[in-house]
């Protein structure tokens, strides 16, 4: 039998308060009794007519009802969640690794179902993965502006707060503050720098290709739609999701990601705006919740899902890239479970 959710609230005479109120929508929801409820409140001092008058007009009000409605509605979402991370979960606990595959196999596989796979063969081909260094960024663009993020370690939300710590350096300066900054999240190149976009680094995407169908071929598209991600070993992008499918590439050094599918309940509840309030590296709720643990090597591609939470974190010095121009349908602007109240 559910017992009544026992919370502090005012001693009341005369009308029941709104307080009271909730507290009785609240517990017939959960399916306590009434005559539990009723002794509840006669324990509050509430008087007997009253408390049994406040009991009957909660159990028949049509706002009881609309709610009762929306729970099981919610329930029937929860335990189809549930069973979908069941069954996933009989993958095991590793991201699959493989070649590229054909278009028409990607989007069957992987990019319809919405499942993370780590290529091991793309990057690799690139003249960048031989080509690219901090000190060949230095020595081919050192004299290109640049937008990058510093002052992250200062401000317990650097990813939120990105406008506030913008700045503008050569890149030659830049890779120098990089190269003597020791294990940081201090300073970074993020997607929201728009660095690719910028004419002088535009010879960047003469060193990669991206596989045959998958994307929009146009270089604009890619510099529009593209990012690079350059910084210390230690930098971190807290968790959580993107509103669109995303392919990322790891050219030089290596990043962790901790990354678990969209309809992970603690990491729902936990949701504010597209970001989350757990860490997935301190955090108990992050911790137990079931998702994948991985390091990206250089010369390593992962495809992640949209909606899919991830936590980055640098563990070297680390250039990477990433794309969502995909050729199929990627604009999912509308899902953020964490703007619902």
């Amino acid at each position: 039998m559910p017992r009544h959710r026992r919370v502090a609230l005012p001693r009341t005479r005369g009308a029941i308060a709104r307080a009271w109120r909730v507290w009785l929508a609240d517990n017939l929801l959960r399916g306590v009794p009434a005559r539990d409820l009723e002794a509840a409140l006669l324990r509050h001092a509430v008087p007997r007519d009253l408390a049994a008058r406040a009991v009957r007009a909660a159990a028949r009000a049509p706002e009881l009802e609309v709610a009762r409605r929306s729970l099981a509605t919610a329930g029937r979402q929860a335990l189809a969640g549930r069973l979908r991370r069941e069954l996933l979960a009989l993958r095991g606990p590793d991201v699959e690794r493989r070649e590229t595959p054909p278009a028409d196999h990607f989007l069957r596989e992987y990019y319809a179902t919405g499942t993370p796979v780590i290529l091991t063969d793309l990057v690799t081909r690139w003249p960048a993965f031989t080509r690219w260094s901090p000190q060949h960024l230095r020595d081919r663009f050192g004299a290109a502006q640049i937008e990058l993020e510093a002052g992250r370690a200062a401000d317990p939300a650097p990813d939120i707060h990105y406008e506030r710590l913008r700045q503008t350096s050569t890149m030659a300066a830049y890779v120098d503050r990089v190269l003597t900054a020791g294990e940081t999240n201090d300073l970074y190149l993020i997607a929201n720098n728009r660095n690719l976009a910028r004419p002088e680094l535009r010879e960047l995407l003469l060193d990669i290709a991206l596989p045959p169908g998958w994307f929009d071929p146009s270089v604009e598209r890619a510099a529009r739609c593209g990012a690079l991600w350059f910084g210390p070993a230690g930098t971190v992008t807290a968790l959580h999701h993107d509103t669109s499918n995303i392919l990322l590439c790891q050219v030089v050094g290596r990043k962790r990601l901790r990354i678990f599918p969209p309809d992970e309940p603690r990491l729902l509840a936990a949701a504010r705006g597209v970001y989350n309030d757990l860490d997935p590296e301190r955090d108990a709720d992050a911790l137990a919740a079931r998702g994948h643990d991985l390091v990206l090597a250089p010369g390593e591609a992962l495809f992640l899902p949209v909606g899919w939470w991830h936590h980055v974190r640098a563990l070297d010095v680390s250039i990477s890239l990433a794309f969502n121009h995909f050729t199929w349908l990627n604009d999912f602007e509308w899902y953020k479970p964490g703007t619902l109240a």
